[in-house]
């Protein structure tokens, strides 16, 4: 008789059941037949908040243009607290099943099984001490004990993979950091899957304080300029007597977007792939809001005020 190892608590409170922690050996055990199990684990420390170390966990859109190790992915399945891919690592010609959930404040599951031989079992965890906040990550391998010759390989492998990852996750993290201390707010301040993998605009802008302005006189034709404004970011481009206008700040998440972004009419963000297209201003013509911003052209002048509510 298959035996329940779930919690009843995290019904009651996310509404869904998972494994407890403790009894997954106990599980695997009984599962594999001869089975060998090797633990291990890895702590690497980070600025941003918890939520944003979450948010970027359960923010799955990212990993194909963030990482080099993944190659691209499949969702077959994303709920609140769950979520079920088919992942191609790099080039490989062979896909991967892996099954993240949140099964504790600040706490994951991810689950990746290898060939149906052997599978990894990640405890993913964002924390908080008086060092700061930090990601602890502990994994159990598990196999025939016919396969114990591969534990260490794959225990090297992960250990080299959350290094590479988490580094290149730096990027974003620091730049919810930097943006937090500017104002800004997320509609993903309080993530979970669906939430973090949906494309809108979640950005949240500081309010505009009051009127600005911006000599555009010097622009050469052609010319993208990435300028910063009032807590805000803009791409300028000259065209004839009027210019185009882009987000340097993704709406979407808050990735910088540079100059060398911009593909014709439109700017691809960096960590998601969204594109975005030119917003034109002409002198006398209508007013456009860009980052929360209303924008006018009047003569070589770019003027920065609050937007309509």
């Amino acid at each position: 008789m298959m035996r329940s190892f779930f919690d009843p608590a995290l019904v009651d409170r996310l509404g869904v059941a998972f494994i407890r922690e403790d009894k997954i050996d106990e599980a695997l055990r009984r599962l594999i037949p001869n089975a060998r199990i090797t633990k291990g684990h890895y702590s690497y420390p980070a600025r941003a908040e918890l939520r944003d170390l979450v948010w970027n966990h359960m923010d799955q859109n990212h990993r194909p243009f963030i990482h080099r190790t993944y190659g691209d992915a499949m969702r077959m399945h994303i709920g609140e607290e769950t979520a079920f891919s088919l992942t191609r690592f790099g080039n490989w010609p062979f896909v991967v099943p892996v099954f993240d959930g949140y099964y504790k404040d600040n706490g994951f599951y991810q689950v990746v099984c290898l060939f149906g031989l052997i599978v990894v079992v990640n405890f993913i965890e964002a924390c908080s001490t008086e060092r700061g906040t930090h990601m602890e990550i502990d994994w159990a391998i598990a196999s025939h004990r016919l396969l114990r010759f591969l534990h260490p390989l794959l225990d090297r492998r992960l250990r080299r993979l959350n290094d590479v990852q988490n580094a290149e996750d730096e990027v974003m993290r620091n730049q919810r950091v930097a943006l937090r201390a500017s104002g800004y707010r997320f509609l993903t301040d309080q993530p979970d899957f669906v939430t973090s993998n949906a494309i809108g605009n979640n950005v949240v802008y500081p309010p505009v304080t009051g009127g600005h302005s911006l000599s555009v006189a010097d622009l050469g034709e052609g010319e993208v300029r990435r300028v910063e404004v009032d807590r805000r970011a803009y791409l300028l481009r000259r065209s004839g007597e009027g210019i185009h206008v882009w987000p340097a700040i993704c709406p979407h998440e808050g990735a910088v977007i540079e100059p060398r972004h911009v593909k014709g009419s439109s700017v691809k963000c960096p960590w998601h792939g969204l594109e975005f297209g030119m917003r034109p201003l002409r002198h006398g013509g209508a007013p456009v809001t860009v980052c929360g911003a209303s924008l006018t052209l009047d003569g070589t002048t770019l003027q920065i005020r609050v937007g309509a509510p």
